[in-house]
């Protein structure tokens, strides 16, 4: 297998980024929330406001080490081909996608984990990029409709919005169950839960037609 290089731009923006994360975490967690302020933060790891705010959008972000989801083009790609899922399952998976695009390998998941239930408040920002994780995967979903041929899944749901926004629901439906039965789904894109969840929830539904 042909390893990935990294190009060094990159590798020292990746570890700015977990640098400013690690200290923001730390601080809260040793000192309170209320202390780990971007000053304090930006201090501790050496840099100036200005770069702070070039990788993290607030300190609710660096202290959790979360950022805005994104789609990429290879995630878009995925999910039009048709490959061996349906569209409930691609749907699923595209959602997962996004979502894990808001935790980089650099986030530190137990100290997250940690802080969430020292300072429920923080779910609020986590919140927040759910719903842009939501919003990314709706346009898609709608792109698709739009550009669906009349042999495609979409011809047999109802038109525009609604089907978009029922297979976005049942979506999250789905990836909240899987992430009762393994919490590192949203991290790990090998982790099997996600399709075991797929099945479980496709037969429940063919079960109850």
């Amino acid at each position: 297998m042909q390893k990935t290089t990294v190009p060094l731009r990159e590798r020292n923006r990746l570890e700015t980024w977990a640098l400013i994360h690690d200290k923001a975490s730390l601080i809260a967690s040793e000192e309170g929330l209320n202390k780990a302020t971007v000053e304090a933060i930006a201090d501790a790891a050496g840099i100036s406001k200005r770069t702070f705010f070039n990788y993290f959008a607030s300190k609710e972000d660096a202290i959790l080490g979360i950022q805005a989801p994104t789609l990429s083009e290879e995630t878009i790609a995925a999910f039009r081909a048709d490959g061996d899922q349906d569209l409930f399952g691609r749907t699923v998976h595209l959602m997962a996608a996004v979502i894990r695009s808001m935790f980089p390998a650099e986030s530190l998941s137990e100290r997250r984990r940690q802080l969430k239930a020292a300072y429920p408040e923080l779910g609020k920002r986590i919140f927040a990029h759910m719903r842009a994780s939501e919003e990314l995967v709706e346009a898609a979903l709608l792109k698709r409709h739009q550009d669906g041929l009349p042999e495609d899944t979409w011809s047999e749901l109802p038109p525009g919005q609604d089907s978009a926004m029922a297979l976005l629901m049942m979506a999250g439906t789905v990836l909240r169950f899987a992430f009762s039965k393994d919490p590192t789904v949203t991290t790990n894109e090998d982790s099997p839960a996600v399709y075991e969840a797929i099945e479980i929830f496709r037969e429940a539904i063919k079960a109850t037609l």
